[in-house]
């Protein structure tokens, strides 16, 4: 089978193409957002329609699907993106038993491609290595840093807070989470609605966090953004990675004296963290301290607990030890010992 065409001519053409099928169910689709529809589409134009698009929806099987899915390898996609244009084509076949077209789903059962990455991708901090970290920000964009870093929030989620989210009157005081900086069809930014349902969500804040904001929240309206860059417009992630983040994570690793000369005498940050990793310090922390990952799963945001459990499950040592211990205590007694034990 050649890789690009997986299809055998020998099976019966009829019905409509693979590309016109996911044509279709992009047009059927509902409650996504433009840059999502546009993402679907490039996914179409140059991955599916290249491999399977001339392909009648009724030829295609379990074997034509698995050679598809090699075929993405061969191409060098990331496992991550592979399993995202095999949801959209396992989500299209699906519309069309919907509609009458083939009367199962070929994708159901196909292998992807595991990661060969671990978890050690993700960068968690200390306490003592955000502190050393946020020394070096710049005063004006430390209050935003650690709004992520208290909270969890996507970058797009907390950029996208006004004043009026912000609930002081409360206790503890709260965050509402109702909109996220997303992009058009056309690469353009604008506020919409979260990742997903679940992402519409109030997050509690911690009181040390509540004076730090309390200064920023008297300086605006309801209706202003709560972070802003130094202009007060919107706050784009990479001019902060560029202008902010990246100075801030250069002074950390590399400090210097003075005169610009390195310093080996003082501490030095032997992490290059991405702003996403605030994220996953946040998730880090939390379990630290015994937060069931229920509670973590609703304060990040995640749709399904499976989500929060394959990310930080290997964050929770003292968690599998007290599983353990659990089940010792349950099985205590009934194991039969071998003679002579």
């Amino acid at each position: 089978m050649e890789r690009d065409s997986p299809v055998p001519s020998s099976l019966a053409p009829f019905g409509p193409t693979i590309a016109a099928l996911v044509r279709e169910h992009i047009d059927l689709l509902t409650g996504i957002g433009p840059n999502a529809r546009a993402s679907y589409g490039r996914y179409l134009k140059h991955h599916i329609g290249p491999l399977l698009g001339t392909a009648p929806v009724s030829s295609i099987g379990y074997r034509e699907v698995a050679g598809f899915i090699r075929g993405l390898s061969a191409k060098g996609l990331s496992p991550k993106t592979i399993a995202n244009i095999h949801g959209l084509l396992s989500a299209s076949m699906t519309t069309a038993v919907r509609l009458g077209y083939r009367p199962d789903n070929p994708c159901v059962g196909v292998s992807l491609p595991k990661s060969q990455l671990t978890h050690d991708e993700m960068t968690v901090l200390t306490r003592d290595e955000f502190a050393l970290l946020l020394s070096k920000v710049a005063p004006f964009y430390q209050p935003f840093v650690l709004t992520l870093v208290a909270t969890g929030l996507r970058f797009g989620e907390a950029t996208a807070l006004t004043a009026s989210d912000v609930d002081v009157s409360t206790r503890p005081a709260t965050i509402r989470v109702t909109k996220a900086w997303k992009r058009d069809e056309d690469s353009r930014y604008y506020v919409g609605p979260p990742k997903t349902k679940r992402a519409r969500r109030t997050v509690s804040l911690p009181d040390d966090l509540v004076d730090v904001l309390l200064p920023l929240l008297a300086a605006k309206r309801p209706d202003e953004l709560l972070f802003t860059n130094t202009t007060g417009q919107w706050l784009s992630s990479s001019r902060f990675w560029t202008s902010t983040w990246t100075p801030a994570l250069d002074a950390a690793c590399h400090p210097v004296r003075p005169d610009g000369t390195p310093d080996p005498d003082v501490p030095r940050l032997t992490k290059r963290p991405r702003v996403h990793d605030l994220r996953h310090t946040h998730a880090s922390w939390m379990l630290a301290a015994g937060t069931d990952l229920f509670v973590l799963q609703r304060r990040l945001g995640h749709e399904s607990i499976t989500t929060t459990t394959e990310t930080y499950a290997h964050l929770m040592p003292d968690q599998q030890k007290a599983a353990a211990a659990a089940a010792a205590k349950a099985l205590s007694g009934l194991v039969p010992r071998a003679p002579g034990r």
